[in-house]
Order: structure tokens, then C-alpha cells, then sequence
């Protein structure tokens, strides 16, 4: 499987260490997006949307958007009536999961983002509104959090993987989390459990800062 990526790329992040724990070896392809590799016509072929992640498994098949790329891989990677934890077949289970995976997709990772550039492009605070945003989409997390020992079920799931990738951009960036003991609990977590978080997103900050 080729997988084209930016090793800077949050969404990115998510599927190389969705990778890591089903122990996945991908063709990583790194796309140059100064260098404007993501508008040459090769690639434009496989994604014409030009964005990356973008996962190309051999037969024609493409698939973009991280959250996608997530549940085609658990999915099409299974033992035939065999069930994978990180995205059980249960119905009520999977609209959990994806309503987690909406919630980062529409809510968390957009208001992190906005919260934080200011702070990643000239050092100033982000603006009161975003930041009560955030503590807003914080709040809903911690409800999350007391149903459930992880975000969607009390098993880690590939909503854990994509929340944990943007929750963890709040390490670039100061934003208060004292007042939210149930995801700052399960981050912590997290960074044991999850395979390759050191290499993956610990690896990553770095870069992040200068870019």
C-alpha cells in the first residue's frame, strides 16, 4: 500500500500509528507541498482533491481524508468473521465511533487549529472566543470520557487514535487543560499505550514548530 503523507501532517499522524498498532508497513511517499508535488499530474490522478493522506492500494483504488483512510484499514484488513477491537461490529458501538470521529472531523480538530495558529505563526495568544471554544469542545469530550473508559467504548478504538492526534497539537501550543482531568487522564494513557507515539507525533513537534 502507498501511502502519500507529510510527516508534519496531523492527519497523517493519525494513520501512521493506526499502522503501528495493526503492525502495518506502508510505501510512504512523501509529498512536497512547497515544491507543489501535490499539483503535479500524477498525483492529481490518484487524488484529485490533492490532499494528503491519501492511501493507493494497487488495484485503482484510492481513498483521501484520514478519518476514511482509518476505518477502510481496519475494516479491509480483518480475518474474514474474525471481529478488530479498534472497530468493533457491534452497531451501537460503530455509531459511537463515528460520531467521535464527526466530533474531531467538525468540532475539536477545527477549533484547535484555529486556537493555536496565532501562536505557531507570530507567538500571540489565540482570541478568547476561540480559546472558549475549545474548553466548549473540552467539556463534550469529558462527557465522553465519564460514560466510557476510552472516547467511544471501554476499548481503544480508531476514535481514540484521530482525538489523540488532535488533542496532542495543545502540546504546541498553551492552552489550559487543569480543569479537565477525564481527557488530560486518557491522553496520558495514551501516549503509553499507543505504538510509535514516539516516533510518530513526538518526532513530528519539531518539525510542526518550524513549519
Amino acid at each position: 500500500m502507498d501511502l502519500y503523507y507529510m510527516p508534519i501532517s496531523p492527519p497523517c499522524w493519525s494513520i501512521l500509528l493506526l499502522g503501528r498498532q495493526l503492525d502495518l508497513t506502508f510505501n510512504l511517499k512523501e509529498i512536497d507541498f512547497k515544491a507543489e508535488e501535490h499539483k503535479k499530474p500524477e498525483f492529481l490522478k490518484i487524488n484529485p482533491a490533492h490532499t494528503v493522506p491519501t492511501l493507493a492500494v494497487g488495484d485503482g483504488y484510492a481513498l483521501s481524508e484520514s478519518r476514511a483512510i482509518l476505518v477502510y484499514l481496519v475494516e479491509s484488513l480483518k480475518t474474514e468473521g474474525q471481529e478488530n477491537s479498534l472497530y468493533p461490529r457491534d452497531a451501537k458501538t460503530r455509531g459511537l465511533i463515528h460520531n467521535r470521529l464527526d466530533f474531531d472531523l467538525g468540532t475539536l480538530y477545527q477549533r484547535i487549529i484555529a486556537y493555536c495558529s496565532p501562536q505557531w505563526k507570530s507567538g500571540s495568544m489565540g482570541t478568547e472566543e476561540n480559546r472558549t471554544k475549545v474548553q466548549d469542545a473540552f467539556e463534550l469530550l469529558e462527557v465522553f470520557l465519564s460514560k466510557t473508559k476510552y472516547v467511544a467504548a471501554d476499548q481503544l478504538t480508531i476514535a481514540d487514535i484521530s482525538l489523540f492526534v488532535s488533542v496532542s497539537l495543545l502540546d504546541l501550543c498553551y492552552f489550559d487543560r487543569s480543569g479537565y482531568g477525564k481527557v488530560a487522564a486518557w491522553h496520558d494513557v495514551l501516549k503509553k499505550e499507543l505504538v510509535g507515539y514516539e516516533d510518530v507525533i513526538a518526532k513530528g513537534f519539531p518539525e510542526w514548530r518550524k513549519h
